[in-house]
């Protein structure tokens, strides 16, 4: 369709702070109009949206990418599949263990086969060869070949020298560094928080002061070196205290935390089931509920999925000897929403991590509804009953914290330069 129009929506964009009635009309991929009288003459199809919800598709600035597409795995289209179904128009795939993302040789195509599966997909760059913390991956070259950012996956960099020199080359690319924050020693082998609920379990824990230390440090270093620090995965409270104060100081410093960490505590994890080990670990529930603070008011910058495709065999081991992650690019939209329903936040501060809050990260020009951008576009029921069944889902892994449970919302319609990507109708 090149030219039409969505009418009798619930506008929501969080980049103006716009909640009400509206619809936009679309043309050539862009927006051209806004408001509640279209000027619909020249619109080959009128979509009536009846009162859903119509918001910019979701950003999402870590999933992970698989090394090979085997025939059990999760492949580039069922991974744009699935972003779809969730509502996002973008996803950026961060490095891992299995692919570090480390090196410039084929990069830049591999960027360029990405974007042929309808959702936006980039991708970040490695800091350090095979995520070591020691030699400096080839970042100038992968940020010519389109890297939107720089990242250590898991693992810090524990040399300071080494990621003073990370952070400052960088930031001649104007590129953030992504560091998860823990303390190598503190955190090294922790698969829990400690708590007396670890204690009991015999589980090797990390304190939540670990975080703080590591922000500490980092912030320090970015000082130094003048770089733009990204703190990734922010999980604790005082975790957040440590980013405050950093953000007292001349830096640039910003923030993201996963939807696990919004949505879950170390309690969902209480009968030892390998689905709740994450990374970092499932926090207490006054640190979910301090994030929860921090994202209404408007302290973390994203919100990200950290979608991590599992096979069974690595899943299936015993809690401490699981392999860490979930699946959580199509639930992401249902726990936001879920929060929104529990009065933990409004529509409004739910969705800016997920749109304008990581496109200004990035500088990316999706993400608001506004004239002349990019018609990347979701219509939500807000409404709409559902349970979360992994075998549903479009990849073929099904490693999800959230199976069976029930949620209310979901996309109903997701589109990517005005182009339909995603119909939960067809």
């Amino acid at each position: 369709m090149t030219s039409f129009a969505i009418t009798n929506a619930r506008l929501v964009d969080p980049a103006s702070g716009y909640d009400g009635p509206g619809g936009v009309l679309i043309e050539n991929g862009r927006i051209a109009q806004i408001g509640e009288s279209l000027d619909l003459s020249g619109a080959e199809t009128v979509i009536d949206a009846g009162g859903k919800i119509l918001a910019p598709a979701l950003i999402d600035l870590r999933a992970a990418k698989e090394p090979a597409l085997t025939s059990d795995g999760e492949t580039q289209s069922s991974l744009a599949a699935g972003a779809a179904a969730g509502g996002f128009g973008t996803v950026v795939l961060a490095p891992n263990e299995t692919s570090p993302l480390d090196v410039a040789g084929g990069f830049a195509g591999m960027v360029r086969s990405l974007s042929q599966h309808g959702v936006r997909v980039h991708s970040a760059a490695a800091a350090t060869h095979r995520l070591q913390g020691e030699a400096m991956a080839e970042i100038g070259l992968m940020a010519k070949a389109g890297a939107v950012y720089v990242g250590q996956g898991d693992h810090t960099i524990a040399d300071s020298r080494t990621l003073r020199r990370v952070m400052s080359y960088a930031s001649q690319f104007d590129l953030w560094l992504a560091l998860r924050p823990e303390d190598a020693e503190l955190s090294h082998g922790a698969v829990a928080t400690e708590s007396d609920w670890s204690a009991r379990m015999g589980l090797p824990a990390e304190p939540t002061m670990a975080e703080r230390m590591a922000i500490d440090r980092y912030a320090s270093i970015a000082a130094l070196s003048g770089g733009k620090l990204m703190i990734d995965r922010l999980s604790t409270r005082d975790g957040l205290e440590a980013l405050r104060s950093a953000r007292k100081r001349d830096i640039e410093v910003a923030a993201t935390t996963a939807i696990a960490h919004l949505s879950l505590n170390e309690v969902d994890a209480g009968a030892l089931d390998s689905a709740m080990r994450m990374l970092p670990p499932l926090r207490l529930e006054e640190d979910r509920c301090a994030l929860i603070d921090a994202v209404a008011r408007g302290e973390i910058d994203a919100i990200v999925s950290d979608h991590r495709p599992t096979p069974f065999d690595d899943k299936g081991e015993p809690f401490a000897m699981a392999i860490a992650g979930t699946m959580a690019l199509e639930t992401l939209l249902g726990s936001l929403l879920a929060l929104v329903h529990d009065d933990e936040l409004t529509l409004l501060e739910a969705l800016r991590p997920v749109t304008c809050g990581p496109a200004d990260l990035l500088g990316l020009p999706q993400g608001r509804i506004k004239e002349n951008a990019p018609a990347d576009l979701v219509l939500i029921d807000g409404d709409k009953p559902w349970v979360c069944n992994p075998d549903d889902f479009h990849s073929p892994r099904g490693n999800s914290s959230w199976a069976g449970r029930r949620f209310i919302g979901r996309a109903i319609q997701t589109f990517v330069d005005g182009q339909s990507i995603y119909n939960y109708n067809e």
